[in-house]
């Protein structure tokens, strides 16, 4: 089914679910639909496409969507109804759209970008096995990325980019052979990048752009360059935003330490307090003065 690039609005129709429970592929790409993505949809076990890209789709990413079967285990089961698919279907892969005809069947992609959706990257998406396309860009998705990612042995396209995803990339990653394009620009991840020799293949700096802890080629080394990061990465916080972190915690103690001993020497040494008082006497009368014959030269030379 195919629906995309229409007017379409309102909210996902629920009886996708309930009546079309041996569908494989659904578009409603750029459309203007709203609301949260129907739990209903779980219920088409047999997805192998998915795409819904380009609404204003708000929520979190359903955690039912691991028991999509057919994005779990590649059984080409679209091989024998290739007339079927006489017209194209526009999918958006490794940063460009491309359309596919009969070879629709190869295709076993799930697109959520450019919605509004919130919250993790759920771990249960990490058995879709299958997958050969997981684009889950521009949204404001939070938290990790997961750490069993590197468990899409099939996928060729990860699009990560533009959300709130912070934290180390996880090493799984460079165990990702068929990986072909890589975006997780414009988060907020750090760390070191994951090691491995098909890794180094993703040599563009631009897909790592607006990460400006990551650290390792083909970006700066990491060799002096790296603070004691912590799991969460950046000294952040669940929701993605700066927190705490050791150099302002020492700043804060050092002026409280040395504010309370100021007070305390004032308080029982007297010579201090006199000299302190008289320092600040002395500032007071030399602003004033100033103030008084700045004042003074203004009306002599206006007035």
């Amino acid at each position: 089914m195919d629906l995309g690039n229409n007017l379409l609005r309102g909210k996902i129709p629920l009886w996708n679910g309930k009546k079309l429970s041996n569908l494989e592929i659904l578009n409603l790409q750029s459309n203007m639909f709203v609301g949260n993505i129907p739990l209903e949809l779980c219920q088409i076990e047999t997805f192998q496409y998915l795409n819904l890209a380009s609404n204003s789709i708000t929520g979190n990413i359903p955690r039912c969507f691991g028991n999509l079967t057919g994005m779990i285990k590649s059984d080409h089961k679209l091989e024998n109804k290739i007339s079927i698919y006489e017209e194209n279907i526009e999918a958006r892969i490794k940063g460009i759209e491309l359309k596919y005809t009969s070879t629709i069947r190869f295709l076993i992609s799930l697109n959520l970008s450019s919605n509004k959706l919130i919250g993790e990257i759920p771990d249960v998406l990490m058995s879709l096995e299958a997958l050969t396309n997981l684009n889950l860009s521009r949204n404001q998705l939070s938290g990790h990325i997961p750490t069993m990612i590197g468990t899409l042995k099939s996928m060729e396209s990860l699009d990560l980019s533009a959300n709130k995803l912070f934290g180390f990339i996880p090493p799984s990653l460079a165990s990702l052979n068929s990986l072909g394009y890589l975006n997780l620009s414009f988060n907020k991840l750090s760390g070191p990048l994951p090691v491995g020799s098909h890794f180094k293949t993703f040599d563009n700096p631009a897909i790592y752009e607006g990460n400006n802890r990551l650290c390792g080629f083909p970006l700066l080394s990491c060799k002096g360059n790296m603070l004691s990061y912590t799991r969460v990465g950046d000294y952040e916080g669940e929701n993605g935003s700066q927190d705490f972190s050791p150099f302002y915690a020492g700043v804060v103690s050092g002026f409280v330490v040395g504010f309370m001993g100021l007070i305390v020497s004032l308080k029982y040494i007297m010579i201090w307090r006199i000299t302190y008082f008289e320092m600040i006497e002395n500032v007071y009368v030399f602003l004033m003065v100033s103030i008084i014959v700045a004042f003074a030269r203004l009306k002599k030379k206006f007035f």
